[in-house]
């Protein structure tokens, strides 16, 4: 069902995109009042403006009603973060062997230098 409405959202984007770059800009009213373009218009003498208007509304609705039922079904998924990481971190303590493995696991608490151990020396060459 999500996989047909998200078919259906990204097709209604693309058309909505389409149609909203065919429309003329308030603008290119003022040429057709001065008698240029009249012959030249796709839909007619009148202009595009009101097909392409219901058009463009009725993509944007529908553009909307799947933005709005992908959210709620996006939603009913998942639960909340702190429940999810709890029971996350759960799960983990539980499944985690109390000892590492013997030369299988990789520590990074085993990098850390003590306070007490000398101070690292540079290994790289020097410039003499």
């Amino acid at each position: 069902m999500t996989t047909i409405i998200i078919i259906v959202h990204v097709l209604v984007a693309l058309l909505l995109i389409g149609v909203v770059l065919i429309q003329r800009g308030q603008g290119a009213d003022m040429g057709v009042s001065f008698g240029g373009g009249g012959a030249q218009t796709l839909f007619g003498s009148r202009g595009s403006g009101s097909f392409l208007g219901k058009l463009t509304g009725g993509l944007a609705a529908t553009f909307m009603l799947t933005s709005l039922t992908l959210a709620f079904f996006s939603q009913q998924h998942t639960g909340s973060v702190v429940e999810r990481s709890v029971a996350d971190q759960t799960t983990t303590e539980q499944s985690a062997p109390a000892t590492p493995a013997q030369g299988g696991g990789f520590d990074p608490s085993k990098l850390k230098l003590d306070d007490t151990s000398a101070p690292a020396t540079d290994t790289l060459p020097g410039a003499e």
